[in-house]
């Protein structure tokens, strides 16, 4: 039996147990999936994790979550362990937030400048409470922002973050560190864990608002490929000039510096980040 069948069977077990009404899937992976629950009031996201050697990185996602009060960050209500089947479980219960991902509303089309500078500002204060917490998300991805009933964007899957005053979990051998390569900062894609703070966050957050304005990666030069785009940021170079040019044009030039190879090149503080994507 897979992981995902496993984690689905896991989670209707729960429900049961729980009192709970299971309303089936909403998105799994080969060791995590979620599904939509309810109690006597509240439909909620029932995320299931298989725990593998040491359940520590998921405790602190649960840990980091519940250290966290922002509007535009998924509510956590309860994070335990379970078993089923002989499967050691790790289980959260988060809003359900109805609005369905950024990946997906970018299959409709790009969202307008105008809709995505508001988006824009809310992420980038997401940023701040983070760094004021010392968190670094580490996985910012159109996958993991979703949008409430109301249209609130809203910053989720806290699962590889780094809190900077625990020590990491990260080995210092390895030659990538944890993220998505797409929309990695070149730290994360080399693993130069000492340069890991607020400003990778940054550069991850960036690369997703350009694709939003562009329509392809902001280091996709033509005729080339996601890979070579990839290679291009992890070898710290600077973002073809014709994409820079096309943001400048689109009123987001404050992206080029963001997007820049070194972080100390980049915005220094979260509210000099906020006031230049409020400025058009």
């Amino acid at each position: 039996m897979s992981a995902a069948l496993d984690l689905s069977a896991a989670a209707v077990d729960l429900c049961k147990k729980r009192g709970l009404d299971f309303h089936g899937e909403l998105g799994k992976g080969a060791f995590k999936s979620a599904y939509l629950a309810k109690d006597a009031q509240t439909y909620f996201a029932l995320k299931l994790a298989a725990v593998t050697g040491s359940p520590e990185r998921l405790v602190r996602e649960t840990a980091a979550l519940q250290g966290c009060s922002h509007p535009a960050i998924a509510r956590l209500f309860e994070a335990f362990p379970f078993t089923y089947g002989g499967l050691q479980l790790w289980v959260v219960c988060e809003e359900y937030l109805a609005g369905g991902t950024l990946e997906g509303r970018l299959k409709g089309g790009l969202p307008p400048p105008v809709v995505l500078r508001g988006m824009a500002v809310t992420l980038a204060e997401v940023l701040e409470h983070l760094n004021d917490k010392k968190l670094v998300h580490r996985d910012i991805k159109p996958a993991n922002i979703m949008f409430r009933a109301d249209g609130g964007p809203v910053l989720t899957d806290f699962g590889i973050v780094r809190m900077l005053d625990q020590p990491t979990l990260t080995q210092a051998f390895l030659n990538m560190g944890p993220g998505t390569p797409a929309y990695a900062s070149p730290e994360q894609l080399t693993n130069d864990k000492a340069l890991i703070d607020w400003r990778t966050d940054q550069f991850d957050l960036a690369i997703v608002l350009a694709e939003c304005l562009l329509g392809h990666h902001p280091f996709l030069e033509q005729g080339k490929t996601i890979h070579d785009a990839i290679v291009s940021v992890a070898a710290r170079q600077e973002m073809p000039a014709a994409n820079a040019q096309r943001l400048q044009a689109l009123s987001f030039g404050c992206l080029i510096k963001a997007l820049k190879p070194w972080p100390i090149a980049r915005y220094r503080r979260p509210s000099e980040f906020i006031e230049s994507l409020k400025q058009p």
